[in-house]
């Protein structure tokens, strides 16, 4: 192998790459990125065994053959840092809407299945919570089915979201109970890793997908999107855009939860806000 040199990322290829991310994902990457975006793809960089950074930027981006790398390019850096359980104020709202607002609906005659979906999903543990939060609502109804897609951009998040297998301390946050009811540990008692119940993996549907290139062919529509800590890194045009798309996969009076840390700048009459960070669909917006 070709000893590596370490050169730091030039403000040119930080641009470069910055360009291609942002076309490609939508994800912005200002300077002061620049030391996260060397960081991972210096990962790549030895993975791979070029010499340089620059070598292992110009050959992935100039080639067309090396669309493969390119993906892991992308990969590696729109991974995002998740967790269970992460904003648990959104997990307590959900409960009180679904029976407080849903059943009464569910009680006059509304039979489909409640349909969530899980937008930039990471490695899996937004969509496991919500699987849990919904089977334990539905422990003393029977009646009661929910459906959960979960997408991402990043292939490598979504097959360790698909094999649902996670170091012991990921699980912190996830009340004792719940462990012992849907956690399985490892055999190997030497492996500190626990696994999704089969009960929590039957209900999530794992696919990619890209919030700005894809189509959101969605019949029927949801009646809860969660799309947390993700738009924060798009642009305000963008985010307008991915917004008033959420609105038409949205049911009527769908809700949409985004992370603390952003909000919808452009609501107009597409949402309406109900709490901090969760908003309804609009009436007006078909």
């Amino acid at each position: 192998m070709i000893p590596a040199i370490e050169d730091p990322l030039s403000e040119r290829d930080h641009k470069r790459v910055a360009e291609y991310i942002e076309q490609t994902a939508g994800i912005q990457l200002p300077l002061s990125k620049r030391s996260l975006i060397e960081g991972r793809l210096r990962k790549r960089m030895r993975k791979t065994g070029y010499a340089s950074l620059h070598d292992y930027i110009d050959d992935v981006l100039n080639s067309a053959a090396d669309e493969p790398e390119r993906l892991n390019l992308l990969d590696a850096i729109t991974t995002n840092k998740t967790e269970f359980y992460r904003e648990p104020g959104h997990f307590h709202f959900l409960r009180e809407h679904i029976l407080q607002e849903l059943m009464p609906l569910r009680d006059r005659g509304w039979k489909r299945p409640l349909r969530i979906w899980s937008a930039g999903c990471s490695s899996g543990e937004e969509p496991y919570t919500l699987a849990m939060e919904m089977l334990e609502i539905g422990k003393d109804r029977p009646e009661f089915r929910f459906e959960i897609l979960a997408t991402d951009i990043s292939v490598s998040c979504l097959q360790t979201a698909r094999q649902a297998i996670y170091a012991h301390h990921k699980i912190e946050s996830i009340p004792m109970e719940l462990r012992k009811r849907y956690l399985l540990r490892s055999r190997d008692k030497t492996q500190a890793l626990v696994r999704m119940a089969p009960e929590l993996r039957d209900k999530v549907t794992f696919k990619t997908f890209n919030l700005l290139t894809d189509a959101y062919k969605f019949q029927p529509g949801f009646d809860m999107i969660f799309c947390r800590n993700v738009m924060i890194y798009f642009s305000n045009e963008d985010r307008i855009q991915v917004a008033h798309r959420f609105a038409h996969a949205l049911e009527k009076d769908g809700l949409l939860f985004i992370g603390h840390s952003e909000t919808l700048t452009d609501k107009g009459t597409t949402f309406r806000q109900v709490i901090p960070t969760v908003y309804r669909k609009s009436s007006a917006t078909r």
